[in-house]
C-alpha cells in the first residue's frame, strides 16, 4: 500500500491530466472515475480502506474544517492539490465511514462559444441592470457557464465584478475588468452580509453562488432584488429543473416580508430570464448540453403579476421564435438531431 500522501498526489494528477470530471473513494471499493458520461473502475488500484480515508482528511483538512466535518457529517470546499491542481472536494459519511469526492476545476475558463450556451446569454451581457437565474441540478454545468459569462465580460468591458461564492471555484484574473471573489464563511460571513455590502459599493455585475440555507435564502432574495432594480447586473445560480417552479420559490422567499403582490412586481421588474441546462450522454461520447430557456417578456410578466404560473409553459412553446424553449423540447430537439438516445429524453 502506497503512502497516502504519494497516493493522494499521484491518483489526482492522473484524473486532471485524463480529463477526469470527477473521482469517487469509498471504503470497500476500488477507486472510480467519471470521464465524460462514464462511471468507470480504476483497474490496478487497492480497495480504499477506512485508514486510507481518515489519513487523506487529515492530509487535505485544517484542524477548523476537521471540526466543522464532525460537526456537520459533511463538508464542501475547494482546494489546490497535486501540484496545483484545483478540486471541488466533498467529504461525507456513508455507513458511519468517511467518502470522498473530487472534482476537478478546469485551469482554463471555456468561452461561450465552446459551450454553445443560449442566445439570452449574450443578450444578458449587453444590459447595464437586471436578474438572470441560472439553473440546474449538480453537475450540470452550472458553475461553468457562469464562470464563462464572466470570463467574457471581463475580457471585453471595463466593469467592477464581485463574486459572493460558497465555495470558491474557478480563478478569475483581472483584464479589462476588476473582480472581487469572496468565499462565504471565510471572506464575508453570510451571503446577505455580501450582498448589504455590495448594495453600498460601485458594483457592475454580482455572481451569487447556490443559497443552500433556507433561511439565507429568504434574507438574501429581497437584497438581490433590490440590487437587480439598480445599475447593477445580477447572475444567481439556483439549484433547480422548472423555471415556474423557479420563480415560485424565488416569490415565497421575497413574500415573507412583503405581500405576494408586491413580491411579483418587485421579480418581474428586474427579472431577465431563466435558463435551466441537463448534460446529457451524446452519442459517440461525451455530454452535450439540453438547456430550458425562460425570458421575461411581456406574456411572462403579466402572468407571474397575476399567479397564473400554470399557464407559463404554454407561452413558453408559443414564444419559440423570442428563444423560449422548455427543456422537454430541448431534449426532443436534440434526439431529433440524432445527437443523444430515446431513453436521455425524460
Amino acid at each position: 500500500m502506497e503512502i497516502p500522501s504519494i497516493f493522494l498526489n499521484r491518483i489526482l494528477t492522473e484524473a486532471a491530466k485524463n480529463n477526469t470530471s470527477d473521482l469517487h473513494l469509498v471504503v470497500g471499493s476500488l477507486p472510480m472515475a467519471r470521464i465524460g458520461d462514464q462511471l468507470a473502475i480504476l483497474d490496478g488500484e487497492d480497495i480504499i480502506t477506512s485508514e486510507l480515508l481518515n489519513r487523506i482528511v487529515e492530509i487535505i483538512l485544517s484542524q477548523d474544517e476537521i471540526v466543522k466535518l464532525k460537526e456537520n457529517r459533511e463538508i464542501v470546499l475547494v482546494k489546490e492539490l497535486a501540484n496545483n491542481f484545483r478540486f471541488r472536494i466533498s467529504i461525507f459519511y456513508q455507513k458511519n465511514l468517511l467518502a470522498i469526492t473530487f472534482h476537478y476545476i478546469p485551469i482554463i475558463i471555456k468561452t461561450m462559444a465552446d459551450l454553445m450556451l443560449p442566445s439570452i446569454i449574450n443578450d444578458f451581457i449587453k444590459t447595464k441592470f437586471g436578474l438572470l437565474i441560472v439553473a440546474g441540478s449538480h453537475s450540470s454545468g452550472r458553475t461553468t457557464t457562469i464562470a464563462s459569462v464572466i470570463e467574457e465580460i471581463n475580457k471585453r468591458e471595463s466593469k467592477n465584478i464581485v463574486t459572493l461564492e460558497d465555495p470558491i471555484e474557478f480563478l478569475f484574473t483581472n483584464k479589462k475588468s476588476l473582480i472581487t471573489q469572496r468565499q462565504i464563511g471565510y471572506d464575508v460571513k453570510t451571503f446577505s452580509q455580501g450582498l448589504n455590502y455590495c448594495l453600498k459599493e460601485d458594483v457592475d455585475l454580482i455572481y451569487i453562488s447556490e443559497i443552500d440555507e433556507e433561511e439565507e435564502f429568504i434574507l438574501a432574495m429581497p437584497l438581490i432584488l433590490e440590487l437587480s432594480a439598480g445599475n447593477c447586473m445580477v447572475i444567481l445560480e439556483f439549484n433547480g429543473n422548472n423555471s415556474t417552479k423557479i420563480v415560485e420559490k424565488i416569490l415565497g422567499a421575497v413574500g415573507k416580508n412583503t405581500s405576494i403582490e408586491a413580491a411579483r412586481h418587485s421579480l418581474t421588474d428586474v427579472l431577465f430570464g431563466v435558463v435551466i441546462q441537463k448534460l446529457v450522454p451524446q452519442i459517440g461520447g461525451g455530454l452535450v448540453l439540453a438547456t430550458e430557456v425562460l425570458l421575461n417578456n411581456s406574456a411572462v410578466k403579466s402572468l407571474i403579476r397575476e399567479g397564473r404560473f400554470y399557464q407559463i409553459e404554454s407561452i413558453m412553446q408559443t414564444s419559440r421564435s423570442e428563444g423560449m424553449v422548455s427543456l422537454k423540447k430541448s431534449l426532443e430537439q436534440l434526439l431529433a438531431s440524432g445527437k443523444i438516445r430515446q431513453e436521455d429524453v425524460s
